[in-house]
């Protein structure tokens, strides 16, 4: 542990050192320098104090010199189990093992760095005791893991060419341009596209607005490839396992990493299509545990993706997914029911009011151009036929699921005995066409709500929603 902790160390400290070289600014090397030594100087406390103990009932660990600390986590409030390897950790045996609670502050315990074999020991042994916890008893012979999904290399490459990194693509070239000018390199840069814009205008303005539009399309090219390459290396060969009801995810190329989940800790499932994946037919699922609510800010980069349950696959799979996931649920047996159809009119009449702001406002600065903002109410009544077409809500034996989306279309679905609180809101605009909101509350993850839904079905909605989940047994 120590060794990675002394390579991780550098590796933060190589770009600082080397900005410091160039700008020739002393105290950033220093300043690097000190950071590096004080991260050693913690990796080495927390070598020589962190432990930890499995007992039948909890996992104990205790870490600190001047401030001594002691968790004691019960075996049967563990949500979620990962163990994640690097590339240096999987050349020296090594794993990182975080246990996630309903607490939803993300890791309760990260032991890091254990044995690939005590890692292995450790999982088996919690295996057991969860399972003793839930009733299942302990097997004398454990039980193969039956293979529910295993992604392919086109679907990874998929899930990559439909993620939103264009944008991101734009966002660097922008970085790269400020990291010249704090480089001192900005004026460089000025002489060089001067002297580009200067011999394409020779060309005349055609072939000088082609080679922008062609730098663009390669910076968008460029997006692309990086956002496919980084969904094959962080996805692959994933698989979606399953034994003794409980759920097993293994994915990573440089960084490995499996990840356990109950089935009966659910809280929520998921499956959204994007407006491109719509296109292709293809969705993503995700599950929430009680766990799974922590913010995103206190989230790294070892944490993304944990509620992936599947991370591309065609929306006929998905579907069968979810039945097993949550049994009772059928979706392709739920009845929609659509919001109220004054959605039209509510959203048309706020792009007629935001155009004749427009046109005000814009007759008198720009002139004949704000003319345009009279398309505004009829992208806006465009847009509410889009809500009205996606919007709506179904119920089943034992679950309610939400759909919403523009373009894209968002599905989700909880199991009501989970429902944490159900909330009715509805806003002056929502009251002045007697429309309502309806928020349902879970452990875990973010509420899930329904806009736009008439005002007496909404009261029903939650009426008949916190009526259910009162009477429902809860389980975490």
């Amino acid at each position: 542990m120590l060794f990675v902790r002394f390579a991780d160390g550098l590796r933060q400290s190589i770009l600082p050192v080397i900005i410091s070289i160039v700008a020739q600014e002393v105290w950033l090397a220093v300043a690097a320098g000190v950071f590096f030594v004080l991260g050693l100087v913690h990796a080495v406390v927390r070598y020589l104090t962190f432990q930890y103990r499995l007992t039948d009932d909890e996992l104990v660990t205790t870490e600190g010199i001047l401030h001594r600390q002691e968790r004691r986590i019960p075996i049967d409030r563990i949500q979620d189990l990962s163990f994640e390897s690097t590339l240096l950790r999987r050349v020296l045996q090594l794993v990182v093992v975080q246990v996630e609670t309903a607490s939803g502050q993300g890791a309760e315990a990260r032991l890091d760095s254990l044995s690939r074999r005590d890692a292995g020991r450790l999982r088996e042994v919690l295996y057991q005791l969860r399972g003793r916890a839930a009733g299942i008893g302990e097997a004398t012979a454990q039980p193969a893991p039956r293979v529910l999904f295993r992604s392919t290399g086109g679907e990874l490459a998929l899930l990559g060419f439909t993620n939103n990194r264009v944008g991101a693509s734009l966002i660097a070239v922008l970085g790269i341009f400020e990291l010249a000018d704090q480089l001192g390199l900005e004026d460089a840069f000025r002489g060089l596209l001067g002297g580009v814009v200067d011999r394409l205008s020779m060309f005349g303005t055609t072939w000088t607005v082609l080679f922008f539009v062609a730098v663009l399309f390669l910076v968008m090219l460029a997006g692309w490839a990086v956002a496919i390459a980084a969904s094959l290396v962080m996805f692959h060969r994933f698989e979606l396992s399953e034994r003794d009801d409980v759920l097993y995810r293994r994915f990573g190329l440089i960084t490995t990493r499996a990840q356990s989940l109950p089935r009966r800790k659910i809280q929520r499932v998921t499956v959204e299509a994007s407006p491109l994946r719509r296109l292709f037919g293809t969705v993503v699922v995700r599950a929430d545990s009680a766990g799974a609510g922590a913010q995103e800010s206190q989230r790294n980069a070892n944490q993304v993706e944990r509620d992936i349950l599947v991370p591309l696959t065609a929306a006929a799979r998905a579907r069968a997914l979810v039945a097993w996931v949550l049994p009772g649920l059928d979706p392709l047996r739920l009845s929609w029911r659509r919001v109220s159809p004054r959605v039209v009119v509510r959203v048309g009449l706020k792009g007629f009011v935001l155009g004749v702001v427009g046109l005000a406002v814009g007759l008198p600065t720009i002139g004949w151009p704000a003319w345009l903002a009279l398309g505004a109410p009829v992208l806006a009544v465009a847009m509410g036929v889009l809500l009205y077409a996606n919007l709506a809500y179904a119920r089943a034996p034992g679950h309610l699921a939400f759909r919403h989306g523009l373009l894209g279309q968002y599905l989700a679905f909880v199991p009501v005995r989970k429902v944490q609180g159900a909330v009715l809101r509805a806003g002056p605009v929502e009251r002045l066409f007697g429309l309502a909101h309806v928020t349902v509350f879970v452990a875990g993850g973010s509420p899930t709500t329904l806009g736009n839904l008439p005002r007496d079905e909404a009261e029903t909605l939650v009426r008949d929603v916190a009526i259910e989940a009162a009477a429902a047994r809860f389980v975490w």
